[in-house]
């Protein structure tokens, strides 16, 4: 890992950090407590969804000039692509334009008299309902909830103060998984698996094991994800019985190949040479970036439909959405021996799941919080022929 000094000296925003959006100048605070990191760690270490999203919407938002401060885990204080990291250790300030807390509502009265606040929703929305966690907050500080999935949408408690129509904005998607070209030939027959363990990895490798593995002996799957593994540590003899199943043969353990945390330079590589990702979803899953992101690689995937996992692929366009073990391991088989079928899916995800990209999502999210505080800029309009 560099020095995060040396680190700096080498990656210094570039010119576009300067540019302002028709409502430049909010002061604009952000907290969340998911974890240790700043700015820097999107470019340097392994990151949950939560983390990055937090990352790439202070930097777009930066970017339209506002002055943005973003208060975390972390050491502090620091200055990155235009942001304000601080620790939540560190005194919060009395008043800002626009505060966001991410996800829980104890942080709504970290800033205590905003101009606006907001509750950016990046998990379930289930917790929100408890009194213990929320449901007096909510109704105390009445933030606009600002969701991401429909998924969400149906989780959402009528018993909260809500938005009606809901805000909906779903994750943008960063630039180096966008716009990808059509690969030439198909990948070999490797499927991958890029979650958490912990999230139905070990009935995804029974399945695996009992009816995919079997029918194409050659397959691999490939497991990455943020695991905690380290250097030297066999997975195997690590979770079997636990995260892993046990009993398998050697045959078989030798198929499911599982990796420490990648780079993310190094997932992306994966992901455009692997034929298919296999995940049976998660109850937790609010809007699953690693499937949007792989898709918008060109990677068809098989989900079970859990969740907001189906809401990211396109069932029988850019793969499929099957509960039964049976059928998802036919689904599985399919796109990992059929070329024909492989390709009518890689380039259908190509052309249909780009998503939106952080600048859109940043635009979006400004109209929706900031463009009634704020006066617009008249837009700049190239000139007439």
């Amino acid at each position: 890992m560099p020095d995060k000094a040396e680190f700096m000296s080498s990656h210094r925003p570039s010119d576009e950090s300067s540019r302002n959006g028709p409502f430049a100048g909010a002061d604009i605070v952000i907290a969340d407590t998911t974890s240790h990191y700043d700015g820097w760690y999107l470019e340097t270490r392994p990151l949950g969804g939560t983390e990055s999203s937090v990352i790439r919407l202070s930097r777009e938002l930066a970017r339209r000039g506002h002055n943005v401060t973003v208060f975390t885990n972390c050491d502090g204080p620091t200055e990155w692509q235009g942001v304000s990291w601080r620790s939540l250790k560190s005194p919060a300030p009395a008043t800002c334009d626009l505060y966001i807390a991410v996800q829980h509502p104890r942080l709504l009265n970290f800033v205590r008299r905003p101009k606006r606040r907001a509750l950016w929703v990046l998990w379930q929305p289930n917790h929100l309902k408890h009194y213990k966690h929320g449901w007096w907050r909510m109704w105390l500080y009445r933030p606009i909830p600002v969701l991401m999935s429909l998924h969400q949408v149906k989780l959402y408690s009528p018993t909260l103060p809500r938005r009606n129509p809901h805000a909906v904005i779903p994750l943008g998607l960063p630039e180096d998984v966008r716009g990808r070209p059509y690969l030439e030939t198909p990948p070999p027959r490797r499927a991958l698996f890029a979650s958490n363990p912990q999230r139905n990895l070990r009935a995804l490798v029974e399945i695996w094991a009992r009816a995919i593995l079997p029918r194409v002996p050659d397959a691999v799957l490939d497991v990455y994800g943020n695991n905690g593994l380290q250097a030297g540590e066999d997975a195997w003899q690590k979770w079997e019985g636990d995260l892993l199943p046990a009993g398998l043969s050697p045959a078989v353990k030798a198929s499911v190949q599982i990796h420490r945390s990648a780079t993310r330079t190094e997932l992306i590589e994966v992901m455009r040479r692997s034929r298919v990702m296999l995940y049976l979803g998660h109850k937790v899953e609010a809007f699953c970036l690693s499937v949007a992101e792989a898709q918008a690689l060109g990677l068809p995937a098989v989900v079970a439909p859990v969740a907001a996992v189906p809401e990211r692929v396109l069932d029988g366009l850019t793969g499929y959405h099957h509960a039964d073990p049976d059928r998802f391991a036919d689904a599985a088989v399919a796109l990992l021996t059929d070329d024909e079928l492989w390709r009518r899916q890689h380039e259908a995800a190509l052309r249909y799941q780009q998503g939106i990209s952080w600048p859109e999502y940043a635009d979006r999210f400004e109209a929706l919080l900031l463009s009634d505080m704020l006066p617009a800029k008249p837009l700049a309009l190239d000139p007439l022929p």
